[in-house]
């Protein structure tokens, strides 16, 4: 294969209705860090890792999906304590799902940002990952 190949995801889009609130909400969670802000869009980081781009939007389309009548997420995160995590969101009363333990697929929880935006975290340590 040439040298014009995908390496891997730079970072995802969601859509939020408050680009700055929802931002300090992400920053509050998870620790990232904002940068290229801009009217009604930012981008947040993980040290020098794009993680995730917010764009403000009045429409009401957020980043989840159906099947089969239950809602699934588009963007997966992970973690090396899922247990540390997913105690702490629910301490700060984020919705959070049950953790799910898939065996060899790891362990598994569903998140939802004050969007409605689903997001699923999973911890598994048989797999190469970027911190």
């Amino acid at each position: 294969m040439g040298a014009g190949r995908i390496l891997g995801i730079a970072y995802n889009v969601i859509p939020v209705t408050n680009v700055e609130k929802s931002a300090a909400w992400f920053v509050k969670h998870f620790g990232f860090n904002i940068r290229n802000q801009r009217e009604g869009y930012l981008s947040l980081f993980r040290d020098n890792r794009p993680i995730l781009d917010l764009i403000q939007t009045d429409h009401p389309s957020r980043a989840v999906f159906q099947v089969q009548g239950k809602n699934r997420w588009v963007i997966t995160f992970f973690t090396n304590d899922i247990e540390a995590l997913h105690n702490d969101l629910k301490a700060d009363e984020v919705k959070v799902g049950n953790i799910s333990d898939e065996g060899k697929y790891g362990k598994f929880f569903v998140f939802e940002d004050p969007d409605g935006n689903l997001f699923d975290v999973w911890e598994h340590h048989d797999c190469e990952l970027v911190y």
